[in-house]
């Protein structure tokens, strides 16, 4: 039995009780304020930069951000998951986009005195093949091509091609060189390396016009640029396909995916890799769907090393799980638990994978059976102990807060999932082409990050399918050691050796 307490001093501690408890709450007050504020700051209301807003998407319930609460709460949904309305603070002229009626348009022009001239002779009749080498032309047709030059300047070539009338009447003209189709244009050089600055050191349109204007006194506008993108595209079709077929032959690939935006909503980069090989894919979905389309994974018989998307393990490749995941969630816990049994778990990923190095650089294929069976044997006590510590945990909350049942804790999941997919985990024992983890593919997918937080997003579908394919290519090259070749097979009108180091090396 509690002592009753006399009503004076009764009064007295509930009243303290009582003030201590308002402090407690005011104090609690200011720090959720503080917290809201910092939560509900994002790009367009603070100078957070755009790349900080994540995969939250648009609300779109209501152009006004006071009335966004109560029609998310008749829909059924959280307006803090939703991202608010973009507040330009540009006002809206009214009128369309693009060039106005009466715009004064430019083109590129021929100069009178070009640097070089290359002559294209006729020397026979197309009809009767009669040779007219000894034949006067009748004219010349020229047409002009623009290349970067020196610094401050730039070089023009001008290709003439004769034109002679043969006895029998046939009208003859020399043919001009592949690519050379308009009477002023830019070369492949140009064209290559305002492509390689937009798609692979993620230069902007018009950020790549004023360095052709500033380096070269080139006025190689920016929708110049961006039809040089769109040919390149499209000259790349057949290397795509080149780079499918040969991730389907591969014996070891990596798989990841990442969000994207493209056209105001949410979209998914999926890359396909291996040491040799790269393909990145956009699509609006994340799962099966969209690696349905992508072409690889239906026919993929090899090893497949991702982070236990789900999706992945629809298909019927032999799967390998990534460690370095494994190891970030594992020091979360020891972070949060302070569990030592995680920790031991981690030092022993590491130990093993230290141990694999170790023997391939003396020409072993795989772990020694006697050694496997030894970290199989301590990996599997670890996690039962860290299984049953978490059982325990669980069961005393259930205890404590009165429940039949309480949500399964963080660690209590990760260390199921450890012991049920052990194979996929340790499989890189066992054979030591298989990597540990699936850094690979995040190196490939890093870049596409960057590509986010320079341009914010793909302002359509086919630009982020432009991006995918070109860069499909430019990292197969890469990897390939064909870097320095980069400006060289860019070029939208290089039809004959846009692709063709590749191909050899397939």
């Amino acid at each position: 039995m509690i002592p009753e307490l006399p009503a004076t001093m009764s009064a007295e501690i509930l009243l303290k009780e009582n003030a201590e408890l308002r402090m407690r709450v005011a104090c609690l007050e200011e720090r959720c304020r503080e917290l809201e504020e910092k939560v509900g700051k994002n790009s367009q209301n603070s100078s957070k930069p755009p790349s900080s807003d994540g995969y939250q998407k648009p609300c779109k319930n209501s152009n006004s951000p006071d009335h966004s609460d109560d029609l998310s709460a008749d829909k059924g949904t959280d307006p803090s998951d939703e991202k608010p309305n973009p507040k330009s603070l540009r006002q809206s002229s009214g009128n369309k986009a693009g060039g106005k009626k009466g715009h004064q348009g430019t083109c590129l022009k021929q100069v009178d005195i070009p640097d070089y001239i290359e002559y294209l002779p006729v020397k026979e009749c197309n009809k009767c093949q009669a040779s007219l080498l000894d034949s006067e032309p009748v004219k010349y047709i020229e047409r002009q091509v623009f290349e970067p030059g020196r610094p401050g300047e730039f070089e023009v070539t001008a290709h003439r091609a004769e034109v002679k009338i043969c006895t029998c009447g046939c009208r003859n003209q020399a043919e001009f060189p592949e690519g050379v189709t308009a009477a002023a244009q830019y070369g492949s050089a140009t064209q290559a390396m305002a492509v390689y600055l937009n798609q692979y050191h993620f230069l902007p349109f018009k950020r790549v016009s004023e360095y052709f204007n500033t380096l070269y006194k080139m006025s190689v506008s920016a929708g110049t640029v961006a039809n040089f993108v769109a040919r390149t595209y499209e000259n790349l079709a057949s290397t795509e396909e080149v780079i499918r077929d040969a991730l389907r032959e591969s014996s070891v690939a990596g798989a990841d995916e990442t969000g994207m935006r493209a056209e105001g909503s949410l979209h998914w980069l999926h890359v396909m890799r291996d040491e040799q090989w790269t393909l990145y894919y956009l699509s609006e979905k994340r799962g099966r769907e969209a690696m349905d389309t992508m072409g690889i994974l239906l026919t993929f018989a090899g090893v497949l090393v991702h982070d236990h998307w789900k999706s992945y393990f629809a298909y019927a490749a032999t799967h390998v799980l990534c460690n370095a995941h494994h190891l970030r969630e594992l020091l979360g816990v020891v972070d949060r638990d302070s569990n030592q049994l995680a920790l031991r778990l981690m030092k022993l990923l590491r130990l093993s994978w230290h141990y694999c190095k170790g023997f391939k650089t003396i020409g072993m294929l795989q772990m020694p059976s006697v050694v496997c069976e030894r970290i199989e044997k301590i990996y599997d006590r670890l996690l039962q102990r860290a299984l049953m510590k978490e059982v325990v945990y669980m069961e005393k909350q259930r205890e404590e807060l009165k429940r039949k049942k309480v949500k399964n804790t963080k660690a209590y999941n990760l260390f199921k999932r450890l012991t049920e997919f052990k194979a996929e985990t340790l499989r890189f024992m066992s054979d030591f082409t298989i990597p540990f983890d699936n850094n690979g593919s995040e190196r490939d997918v890093r870049m596409a990050k960057l590509k986010q937080k320079i341009s914010g997003c793909f302002r359509s579908a086919d630009g982020g399918s432009m991006f995918a394919r070109i860069r499909s290519y430019l990292s197969s090259a890469r990897k390939q050691g064909m870097e320095a070749k980069f400006p060289l097979m860019v070029g939208g009108s290089f039809n004959s050796c846009r692709y063709s180091g590749i191909k050899q090396k397939y």
